[in-house]
């Protein structure tokens, strides 16, 4: 179906043209709200600043598609694959994107608060400086993405991070409870108030990252470079930091007597008023 017909027969009242062929069509700056276009072939479709507000697209194939600055407000996206898409400064807030596809997708800047992204995969993707707050992220993949600067507070996420870029993100108050984050950048990220109960991020960088009240009860931080962190106040029962850096880390008013210490670097430390055991010996 050509652009022309499409906007013609939307224009006189039809919303419902799902599993239509609009195959690198341009739609560029169209107004398309509430309309149906699930299981629709957009593949490296002109979308740029497109209103999708309240649309369904539901197991649609937007692979490539440039949706940049699009609006996708309240959309349902279940499903749909979006691999390689540029969604640069989208606005996608409370949509639906369960389980789709978004491997190697562009979304620096966009806004996705509140969205629900459980179960979808961002292996690989380009998430700098995106707006994730409330973001609902259960079993998500966002193996090797980038996420420099993105903001994920109070965000619920549970999956796969491993690799990933966080490093200046804004991760305070997010539950990350059971999360992988092994050889996850974290460096200067903000951690403050954060759940990392049983999380596990082993050999993760995270030099200068603030943990201030942090839970991090049995979370395993094995071989982990935590050098000038802060991690005042944070729960540490049952943490594991074999082999971890903690050199000029603050651990100011943290119980570290049930944690394994095993070959961890603790030099230069602010440990004023911390427990320790007794079989530590500082290095």
């Amino acid at each position: 179906m050509r652009a022309s017909e499409l906007l013609k027969r939307y224009a006189a009242g039809e919303r419902k043209f799902g599993q239509v062929s609009l195959w690198g069509v341009n739609l560029s700056r169209a107004s398309l709200e509430g309309i149906d276009l699930s299981q629709a072939d957009l593949r490296g479709a002109n979308l740029r600043g497109v209103i999708f507000k309240d649309a369904q697209l539901r197991q649609a194939n937007l692979a490539e598609a440039d949706l940049t600055g699009a609006n996708l407000q309240g959309s349902d996206l279940c499903g749909a694959v979006l691999e390689g898409a540029n969604l640069t400064e989208a606005l996608v807030i409370n949509a639906d994107l369960r389980g789709a596809c978004l491997v190697q997708a562009i979304l620096n800047k966009a806004n996705l608060t509140n969205t629900n992204l459980s179960d979808s995969d961002l292996g690989s993707a380009h998430l700098w400086g995106a707006n994730l707050c409330g973001a609902r992220l259960m079993s998500t993949n966002f193996r090797s993405a980038n996420l420099r600067g993105a903001y994920l507070c109070q965000a619920v996420l549970s999956g796969d991070l491993s690799e990933a870029n966080l490093s200046g993100a804004n991760l305070s108050w997010t539950v990350l409870a059971g999360a992988i984050l092994d050889e996850a950048i974290l460096s200067d990220a903000e951690l403050n108030s954060a759940n990392l109960v049983g999380a596990r991020l082993c050999g993760a960088k995270l030099r200068g990252a603030n943990l201030r009240g942090a839970d991090l009860t049995n979370a395993d931080l094995s071989r982990v470079n935590l050098s000038e962190a802060n991690l005042s106040m944070a729960r540490l029962t049952g943490t594991i930091l074999s082999g971890a850096v903690l050199s000029g880390a603050d651990l100011r008013g943290t119980n570290l007597s049930d944690a394994n210490l095993t070959e961890v670097r603790l030099l230069g430390a602010n440990l004023r008023g911390v427990a320790l055991p007794d079989n530590v010996t500082l290095i």
